[in-house]
């Protein structure tokens, strides 16, 4: 099943894009800043755990373009989604562009959020105690209402 994009949808994938390149500028244009030894993992308080090597920082934007293109990839193969809503012929259109939806936001999210832990660690700083739990509501608000939306809609 082709599906095309919604507006909405393509400025998901637009933020998202502009989100990741500016995650892999701001690591090459700040490279020199950087300092030898940066944040290599935070705890549940945003507490500084263990300190790395300056090219450590090189990891976060590595996975979260791997991620990017993997979700990306998935986003083209529908039918290949478990999605938890009984549809039929009337509703599998609307269920699978809400489900999109979901995959293109929950994707924006990740990058967002490599991205913050990318310019919290190349200043050497421990992360907020609220980013957590932030992080949690979004994420899983997100989950949260895409599915509750999706059941809505294979109801129609």
């Amino acid at each position: 099943m082709k599906m095309k994009y919604s507006k909405f949808q393509l400025i998901l994938e637009i933020i998202g894009a502009m989100i990741l390149t500016a995650l892999f500028i701001y690591i090459v244009k700040n490279w020199g800043d950087i300092p030898g030894k940066i944040p290599g993992h935070y705890n549940a308080l945003g507490v500084v755990d263990r300190w790395g090597n300056k090219n450590e920082i090189l990891i976060l934007p590595i996975i979260g373009g791997i991620i990017y293109l993997g979700l990306t990839i998935v986003t083209f193969f529908p039918e290949i989604w478990n999605v938890p809503a009984t549809q039929t012929e009337e509703n599998k259109k609307a269920v699978y562009r809400c489900v999109k939806t979901m995959v293109i936001a929950l994707k924006v999210e990740m990058i967002g959020v490599f991205f913050y832990i990318t310019f919290y660690s190349a200043n050497s700083w421990g992360l907020p105690i609220m980013f957590l739990p932030i992080n949690f509501v979004i994420i899983f608000g997100t989950l949260i209402y895409f599915t509750v939306r999706s059941f809505h809609l294979s109801k129609k």
